[in-house]
Formats: structure tokens, sequence, C-alpha cells
């Protein structure tokens, strides 16, 4: 059930951000690189209206996961009900504060007048809000384990918001206008997500919450919501201080590697998430005997699949950007390698901050959240005004590489596992990902920019499989791999060899 599911969530995220990678060459001939910029940005300052849920929205799927298995669903319709509550109140907070700023935006950017930001604006908040809703109904088959119509419905849903973009891009270069018919698309998306609630669940689906559940839910999402602040420092602030202390356009540049290292890291997180629900039910059942074993195969199997995702971006990146743009704006083809390496990184705590969610320590993965924000915060700053983008890009890359190193010495100490543990999962397949990365590496220096496409193709191909069969074998070979993603032949040979 769990790589079923781990299939499904995967197959959900990696179908959007197809999506995104193909509408970003569109968007940047139809809209510009200054209003592709100011899109990404506002996006920014749309994610941060979540911080006023407090946390309930991403806590949602663990606290359904927890009450079906003490067999509360009364508690699973008011964790629920809770959820639609929350999103309500942050999209009515939200839309009085982006209209307000809406001029002081405008001015800075220079890109769009007073009014055009303001709309854009209200439909980035409205955008936010639909997709609130969107996830609160899922939380009800994503908690439950039944992963497959949740994300059949999210499927369906990226396949309306892409349709839709693309048909407004080729009536229109509005900025506003692609801004609304993304917000009529999120709106339309709660559609085939209530199916799939209906299909794996009967009604009544939600139910005021009481007070002892607000305070329950609370008292944990509130905890992980600085894990989440955190995140959106690393992930989202770097854009916003790009577009201050430098300029739109650098913000725009920065948004087009980020997208492909997010993109990257977003696949390769799906190895993990489909753990939390599975985890907690086993930890509330079984106790917290079953860590090890779980940390040990899960450290191993994710970082077998995740490892190569991230170095075979960073090793083909220039071949990946003209591929996809035509185009390597400003230092964008630099820029891929240093972040995607950064992510890899962070990559080795992804089994344990799964874990120590499922197991009610939230705490555990905000901390080092924090510290990553706050290193990221303090390098970028001092370094943005000095060395641009760059700057930006160093501080996330030293940021990551110790906040990582620090979250797995302090879980390793919670569970009372040994860095042995640590080491068994990270060590064979990040030493085989890598090592295995220098002859596409070579080739991509070697080569340089690619004059367009058909040859950016071509070198993409040869490169991404010049790495990718040798790895596929040789994690089979070496029982890297999950089950189901092994060759068979090779387990096979391995299976008579060993007889």
């Amino acid at each position: 059930m769990l790589f079923r599911n781990t299939v499904a969530q995967t197959a959900g995220v990696a179908v959007g951000y197809i999506f995104s990678f193909l509408l970003a060459p569109l968007m940047l001939s139809r809209l510009g690189l200054d209003k592709f910029g100011v899109w990404a940005v506002t996006g920014a300052f749309a994610t941060y209206a979540g911080l006023l849920d407090l946390g309930v929205g991403r806590s949602l799927i663990r606290f359904v996961a927890v009450f079906q298995a003490e067999g509360d669903v009364k508690r699973m319709r008011q964790s629920l009900g809770l959820g639609l509550l929350s999103v309500t109140a942050v999209g009515l907070v939200a839309l009085a504060i982006v209209a307000s700023l809406a001029h002081v935006i405008a001015d800075q950017f220079g890109v769009l007048d007073g009014e055009e930001m303001r709309w854009v604006l209200i439909a980035s908040v409205l955008i936010y809000s639909c997709n609130g809703y969107t996830g609160v109904i899922n939380a009800l088959g994503l908690g439950t384990r039944q992963m497959v119509p949740p994300n059949i419905a999210i499927i369906i849903g990226a396949c309306l918001n892409f349709a839709i973009s693309v048909a407004t891009l080729l009536i229109t270069r509005s900025l506003v206008a692609y801004a609304f018919a993304n917000a009529a698309a999120a709106a339309l998306s709660m559609i085939p997500a209530y199916v799939a609630m209906r299909r794996v669940g009967h009604g009544p689906y939600f139910a005021l919450p009481t007070r002892s559940l607000t305070r329950q839910i609370l008292s944990f999402s509130v905890k992980d919501q600085v894990g989440w602040i955190a995140d959106l420092v690393n992930f989202q602030t770097d854009k916003i201080i790009i577009a201050f202390a430098v300029d739109i356009k650098a913000a725009a540049v920065y948004e087009i590697a980020s997208r492909v290292v997010l993109g990257v890291r977003g696949i390769a997180i799906m190895t993990v998430s489909a753990m939390i629900p599975t985890a907690a039910a086993a930890i509330a059942s079984e106790g917290r005997g079953v860590v090890k074993g779980m940390y040990r195969r899960y450290t191993l199997r994710s970082c077998s699949v995740a490892f190569p995702l991230f170095v075979v971006a960073s090793a083909t990146a220039p071949f990946l950007l003209i591929f996809w743009l035509n185009e390597a704006p400003g230092d964008s083809e630099l820029l891929v390698p240093f972040l995607t390496l950064a992510y890899l990184f962070n990559m080795t705590t992804g089994v344990g901050s799964t874990i120590a969610l499922a197991a009610g320590h939230p705490g555990v993965v905000s901390l080092n959240s924090v510290l990553i924000a706050a290193l990221n915060l303090v390098f970028t700053l001092a370094l943005a005004p000095l060395l641009g983008i760059w700057g930006v890009v160093g501080g996330t890359f030293v940021a990551l590489l110790l906040g990582s190193l620090w979250f797995n010495w302090r879980f390793i100490r919670l569970f009372e596992l040994r860095w042995s543990d640590f080491v068994a999962g990270v060590a064979p397949t990040g030493a085989l990902a890598l090592g295995l990365a220098i002859p596409p590496a070579l080739i991509s220096i070697a080569v340089g920019t690619p004059d367009g496409r058909l040859e950016a193709a071509f070198w993409l191909v040869l490169t991404s499989a010049l790495y990718l069969i040798p790895y596929w074998f040789l994690a089979t070979r070496w029982d890297l791999l999950p089950g189901k993603m092994r060759l068979p032949r090779v387990v096979q040979t391995r299976r008579v060899e060993e007889a």
C-alpha cells in the first residue's frame, strides 16, 4: 500500500510540475521577463498568507490518520471542519491586506500600475483559498491512506489549470487576465476533489470542531507552523529579497532556476510523502520501537530514488534550460547546479522529518527549519547587496548544508539511534549517485551551451541515459532501490548467483 500511495502522490505532483515547465516558455514569450518576475514574487506573497492559519491545513493529514487508527470518525470530521474554517478566515484577512499594499508593491516593481497590481494580488489570494479548500477535501483520502482518488483529482485539476492558462495566454498578454484565469481554474479543481472524497468515505464529511479538539490540533500545528515559516524563508523569501535588493528581472531569473530545482525536489520528496499517515498509524498502534526499522529501511530507499534526480538535473542543467526555454536567461545555467546540490543535502533529512512529525515531535523539525531560515536570512541579506543573486545562492547553500547536519544529529539522539543507521542509508546511494555523475558533467562542460532546442534535446537525452542506465543497473544489483523499481533481470541474476 505504501508503494502504491507513494506512486499516486508522485504522479499528482509530477503532473503539476510538468505543466509548470511547459507553461514557463509561453509565459515568458507572452508576458515578458518583467511580468513573469512579478507573477513569481506575487505568488510568494500569497503563499505567506498561509501563515495566518497557524499550521492547521498542513496538520490535517496527520490527525485524520491518527483518529482513523483510533476509530474516532467524529473527530476526523471535526478536523476537516476546522480546516475549512481556517482557510476561510485566512482568505478574508489576506484580501484586506493585499488590497491596502497594492500601490506600494506596484511602485517598487515599476511594471504594473497600482490598480493592476491590486487585482493580481486579489487573484493570488483567491487561488490560495481555493487550493486551501481543495487541500482540506483531499486530506480525508490522504489521511486514510487511500491516496489514489485524491491524486487523480489533483491531476484533473492540474490539467484544467494548464488548459485554461494556455488559452488565456494565447488570447491576451494581460497579467491580470492570466491571474484570474488561474483563480477560476483553482475553483473548478474543487469539483474533482469533492468527487474523490465521496469515493473514499461516507458523509457527513465535516463537523464544527470542539474547543478541546481545536486546542489539540493547534498545539501541534503551531509548532509545525514554525517549520513551515522557515521553509517559506528558504523557498520564497529569496525571490522577494532579490526583487527588492537587485531588481525584478533578477528575481525572474532566480525563479526560472528555482523552478527546475524545486520541481526536482518536489518529485524527490514524494519518496517520503506517503509515510506520514503510515508512520503515524504504526507508531500509534505499535509504539516507538518501530522507528529504527522504518528509519534504516526508508532512508536507504528514499535516497536511492531522490539523489539521482538531483544529480542528473545538476549535471545536465545547460541542456535542460535550452531545451525548456530555448535560452538560459542570466546566470540560470550556473544557478541550477548550485541550488540543486544544496537541496540534495537537505533530502537526507526527509525520512527523519517525516517520522518525527508522525511521532508527534514537530518541534524537532521546526527548530531545524528555524536554524536554516535564520542562517539563510543572515547570509542573503548581507550578501545580496554585494554579490547580487549569487549572495542569495551562497547563503542558501551553506544554510541548507549546516541545518541538515544539525537535524540528523538531533534526530539520532531523540530516537536513540546510531550514526551508522544514517550512514547506511545515505553513503551507498550518495557515492553511487555522485560517482556516476562525472562523465555527464564533463560532457556538459565540454559541449557548453547548445545553439537550439534540437541540439539541447540530443545532449540532454544522451547525458541522462549515460547516467541513469548505469545507476539503475547498479542500484538494483546492490539492493538500494525499492523492490518495485528494480530491474527484474538483474534481480533474477543476482538471486541465481547468491544461490
